[in-house]
């Protein structure tokens, strides 16, 4: 198979069309005729990854951040340059990955056990995350036990917006990665948000309870999407585990 055709397929599922503006996506490093192997999927392309990759016999690279977004001038970065020597490829799928159906969002309810509502905003201009909800109303004591849990963090921070923690809800919005965007329409919409990367005057703003359980906890369970797709058609493939993630260490502290 031919990175091209892994393209291909990936795009079929997360449509370049769906990536906003400002963002780069799809083959960043490599020569989309080259034949691939065997596929390292993670969230960004670090100095882990790729020794992860060289190691472990990887001739692609498949993240959901893009290793480059500006435009290069020069090219001096030691990951870019290592990646080239080892001829190894990059694919990234990044905000058309949060925007496709079955996506980032969805793969984050589906880890959450929630039953998934309706699209919290306009898919057509970039999804902001979903409404959701569970079978019978939750505690926000529990909820925050559950995401804790279930995304497997101990960074969880949690704002109430001045209501109790017994106080059951049961319209959650929540939006995988950043998701600060999306407060306002869970303000109109949901009784809380989850999600991550919140600033404290953010927290301090919001009208309803937040739970921030981080950018890379909320955003981990969508490789499984990748993952299932890439063994779809064939291809050997494996999703870095997140005890070798940089991002990790911080995690752990």
């Amino acid at each position: 198979m031919q990175i091209k055709d892994v393209l291909e397929h990936l795009e079929n599922y997360a449509p370049k069309e769906l990536a906003q503006s400002w963002d780069n996506v799809g083959l960043l490093i490599g020569d989309g005729a080259r034949r691939v192997r065997k596929a390292l999927i993670c969230l960004d392309a670090t100095p882990n990854a790729l020794a992860l990759a060289i190691e472990g016999g990887y001739d692609l690279i498949i993240s959901h951040h893009p290793l480059i977004f500006k435009p290069l001038y020069n090219i001096t970065n030691p990951v870019i340059l290592q990646m080239i020597e080892a001829k190894i490829s990059l694919i990234s799928l990044h905000t058309n990955f949060d925007a496709a159906l079955g996506g980032v969002n969805h793969a984050l309810a589906e880890e959450l056990g929630l039953d998934i509502l309706e699209d919290l905003g306009d898919v057509e201009k970039g999804e902001l995350g979903l409404l959701c909800r569970y079978h019978s109303a939750i505690s926000l004591a529990d909820l925050a036990e559950r995401v804790k849990t279930r995304l497997n963090t101990q960074q969880l921070r949690l704002w109430t917006a001045g209501k109790s923690e017994t106080q059951e809800l049961s319209r959650i919005a929540i939006c995988g990665g950043a998701g600060a965007s999306a407060l306002s329409l869970a303000e109109r919409r949901a009784e809380v948000l989850i999600t991550g990367d919140i600033s404290y005057h953010v927290f301090l703003d919001s009208k309803i309870p937040i739970l921030d359980a981080g950018h890379f906890a909320t955003e981990y369970p969508a490789l499984k999407v990748l993952e299932r797709i890439l063994l779809s058609v064939g291809l050997d493939c494996n999703i870095m585990d997140k005890a070798l993630h940089e991002w990790s260490l911080y995690m752990k502290s």
